[in-house]
Parts: C-alpha cells; structure tokens; sequence
C-alpha cells in the first residue's frame, strides 16, 4: 500500500488521526456506501480525513446538507459483521496483490496517478502490475480505436505512436484487439512506455488473445496494466463503461484512430468531452467505419491528414503536455 505522503493536516488538533493512511479496507467499506463516488472520496482528501476516521466518527464527514447527513446515517447502518467481511475480502486482495507483485494505489500512494487525481474520476484505488511508475506520468495520451481498425488508419495510428513515444509520452489504451493492441505493440516497439486499462481483475490476461503483448508490457517492462476491478472480477458491461471513463481520465487527450459513429471507441470521445480534454482523429475515408472520424472533427476535435504528419503530431501532443 505504500507509505502515506507527508502533508499537514488542515484541522491541526481536531482528531488525532486524520492524516491516517488511507486502508484499502476502510476503502472498500466506504466505497459501499450508495453514491459515495470518487469526487467524495477526493473532498475527503482535500480536508485531510481519511475514510477510517469517518467510519469511526461519521461527524468527520465534510460533506455538508441533506447528502451528507444521508452518508452519515447509510455509515452507521454498517454492522459488525458488514465491517469485519468486507475488510476479510481486503485482505484477500492484499494478499493476491503480493502473490502477482502488484500494487493498490491509494491518494496517498507516491505512485498514484497526479493526472487522474485532476480529472472528474479519481477512483480512490487503483490495482496495478507492472512498472507502476509510468503509471504516475503527467505526459499520457490515450490511443484508442476499432477492432477492426484496417489501411491506412492501422499504420497512422501506428505512427502517432511512435511519434507520442518520441516525445516522452505515456501511450494509454484498453489493451483490446484492434487499434488498442496496434498502440500497446508501437509503444513498445519503440522503446517507449504504454498502460493497459483493463475491465476487469489483473489475475487474468483480457482477452486472452493478447496473452503475449501482456507478457512484453507486464513481465518483460513495457509498462503497466491498471484496473479499479478486484483481483477475480470478470469483464462486465459495467465495468466496460467504467474503463472508458477511466482510460480518458488518465489522459491529458484522446486519439480516437478510427471509428464508426456507433463504435465503441466513441465513448472515450464523449468522455474527453465531459471531462474537457483535447480529442483528434484521421480524416474519414467515405465510409461508414470513419463515420465516428468524421463527428469529432464536425465537434471540433483534431483532424490530421490520412497520411502521417510527424510535425503536427509533435504539435497536438505538445499542447497537452503544456495545459493545465
């Protein structure tokens, strides 16, 4: 779990623990709670409690009105037994954690991730394998795309890659076949670093056609896979849509390669907007398969030529890193 970071309580006096390390158990039990999302799980940081102190004393809940006192009553409702099981079932993911040597990242974590605590969606945890500190770049782009992704998108998308990679960013993907593992494979490829945003527990390789490209990222230190799924969880639509806003919140922009306007791949366009982040794309061909290119651009986003262009690549990706 790591050590917590040194940093003042702002209450200095109130409560002899409120710079507690965040618990994955106390996490856990707090994240049961109906609505209590990661924006509240990021007030509670912000005022320096952690979520043990407001399970011992829900008056440390910072929340204030209706919805507040909504959390606190939902809090005390939790029995013993409730507490003791769910904090059972911490400890088991604790301990599947160090049999697959990865890590739980918490706020307090050093390697938490400084862009996803920016973002709309800062997960309170965050299960990882592999070399969690690309993990906590402030330099990642996410590179999404079809699975049937085909000439000339493939090799552009490709490219883009390379390009990212050369200028020291994070390549950030869902680790799907298609235009995702296009990206996983170029960013490896070319000596730079990529993150698999994953649906579901990181003790199985999904899908399990890219049991190879996880060995080169995971095990041989191509970069990192993350998931906010527990260790055992399958892949579910719910977590399919929860991975699309977390890949985005990952990222400081969002290259879409090519997609139908129906695509799945649209989805991390619509978050980018939600959560006012750059978004490109290629230019569309004709077809109904570049008819998602052809929206973001009609929305504003990027379009680069549908032949490489190393120099405006270099620039889109440069005006990432310089924002905010």
């Amino acid at each position: 779990m790591g050590q917590p970071l040194a940093r003042p309580s702002p209450y200095p006096g109130s409560h002899p623990d409120l710079a507690a390390p965040w618990k994955h158990g106390d996490l856990m039990l707090l994240a049961s709670v109906p609505q209590f999302g990661p924006q509240k799980f990021k007030e509670l940081w912000e005022a320096g409690v952690s979520p043990g102190v407001v399970l011992a004393d829900p008056k440390q809940l910072p929340t204030g009105g209706k919805r507040g006192e909504q959390f606190r009553t939902a809090i005390r409702t939790h029995t013993g037994r409730e507490r003791d099981e769910v904090r059972r079932r911490a400890e088991r993911q604790i301990d599947a954690a160090t049999r697959l040597g990865a890590t739980i990242l918490t706020y307090d974590h050093p390697a938490y991730p400084p862009v996803l605590m920016r973002s709309n969606y800062p997960v309170p945890y965050l299960f990882c394998r592999g070399k969690r500190g690309v993990v906590k770049s402030t330099r990642t782009v996410a590179c999404v795309g079809s699975r049937g992704i085909r000439t000339p998108y493939d090799g552009l998308h490709r490219r883009f890659v390379e390009v990212a990679c050369g200028e020291g960013c994070v390549v950030v993907s869902w680790f799907a076949l298609g235009a995702d593992s296009v990206g996983h494979r170029a960013a490896v490829d070319a000596g730079g670093a990529t993150v698999g945003v994953m649906p579901g527990g990181l003790d199985r390789v999904f899908p399990p056609e890219n049991k190879e490209l996880w060995s080169r990222v995971v095990d041989e230190g191509g970069g990192a896979v993350v998931s906010e799924a527990a260790f055992g969880t399958r892949a579910s639509s719910l977590l399919l849509r929860r991975r699309n806003r977390l890949i985005v919140a990952l990222a400081r922009g969002v290259l879409v390669g090519q997609s139908a306007a129906k695509g799945g791949a649209m989805n991390a366009f619509r978050f980018a907007v939600e959560q006012r982040k750059p978004s490109a794309t290629f230019a569309p061909d004709e077809s109904d398969a570049t008819s998602g290119n052809g929206s973001i651009g009609a929305a504003g986003g990027t379009v680069f030529p549908r032949e490489p262009d190393d120099d405006a690549y270099r620039r889109w990706l440069r005006e990432l890193s310089s924002s905010t």
